[in-house]
């Protein structure tokens, strides 16, 4: 798998590819999570149409990947259909700030679940979504890890957060939501961040992720369980980083050192920054993602 264009030529080939698309049916992809995820969408703002399938603010714009994320790729390239995105994702957001919180960021998924309701639940005129064309994904966890790690009992923190996305899920639900996607927590503890803080917090990191990651993937299958109706595609992010960490040339960078270095370019590296993957690995994501959600209709 190999990333097949650079930023600045997938910008033109995605208002070529948007033009065929533009008197189709959309799908209507609405999106809550942290960093990993955010456009810095405002509701507020321009919304999504066929030639601007985003809304605001520019594509590329407002991620922490130095171009395009996931949630643009499968927006604007990876998909079959025409899709129009609603990104909710605010950077530094946990699941619920009264179980685990992150200092200076108020906008949980509690709080983007309650902009949703504000603004969207009811299928306004420029968002007439309905139960059979719309996509709820879900990206968080990387706060929640990074902020509770430590903990003596993570099994009791775990499931606690669980139960609260749960919840969240379940307002979708009854909201009318019938198509959702999770992702889990990638394997951040190997980031340069958390590489810095040594060997023994990089096993605890692990140790919590493998604890947390399972908890969410209980949850979803138990929400699958319960509400028959709704169709449910969990992707292991975990997986795709520990593949791409270790092999990095197999996935087109340059070389081994890759997994461990960072640039801003989104490209050279494997992270952006210290915490953050570069937009080259959120389009490998996005390509092997892709395949796995059309069920959704969309790709």
């Amino acid at each position: 798998m190999k990333l097949t264009t650079s930023f600045p030529i997938l910008a033109m080939t995605t208002a070529a590819a948007l033009a065929h698309l533009r008197d189709v049916s959309p799908v209507y992809f609405f999106t809550f999570g942290d960093s990993y995820s955010m456009t810095s969408f405002d509701t507020s703002g321009v919304q999504p149409s066929a030639s601007n399938p985003m809304g605001n603010p520019t594509l590329g714009q407002g991620t922490t990947t130095g171009g395009l994320n996931w949630i643009e790729y499968l927006t604007t390239e990876c998909n079959k259909t025409l899709v129009l995105t609603y990104d909710l994702a605010v950077g530094g957001a946990t699941i619920d700030n009264d179980i685990v919180s992150n200092p200076g960021y108020d906008d949980d998924v509690v709080y983007q679940v309650g902009v949703f309701d504000s603004v969207y639940k009811d299928s306004p005129s420029d968002a007439p979504w309905t139960s059979s064309d719309a996509v709820f994904g879900f990206w968080i966890g990387v706060n929640d890890a990074g902020n509770s790690y430590w903990n003596s009992d993570p099994e009791n923190i775990t499931s606690a957060l669980a139960n609260e996305y749960e919840s969240l899920v379940e307002q979708i639900y009854t909201d009318g939501g019938r198509k959702f996607l999770f992702l889990n927590v990638p394997s951040i503890q190997e980031s340069p961040f958390w590489e810095s803080q040594g060997t023994t917090v990089v096993q605890e990191l692990a140790n919590y992720l493998t604890v947390f990651n399972g908890a969410i993937k209980n949850m979803t299958s138990n929400f699958q369980q319960k509400y028959s109706d709704a169709t449910v595609v969990f992707y292991d992010s975990f997986t795709l980083m520990t593949a791409i960490l270790a092999s990095p040339t197999k996935y087109g960078y340059p070389n081994d050192t890759a997994a461990s270095c960072y640039n801003s370019d989104g490209s050279t590296c494997v992270w952006w920054n210290s915490l953050h993957p570069g937009y080259k690995f959120h389009q490998l994501m996005a390509e092997e993602l892709a395949p796995q959600i059309s069920s959704f209709g969309g790709w």
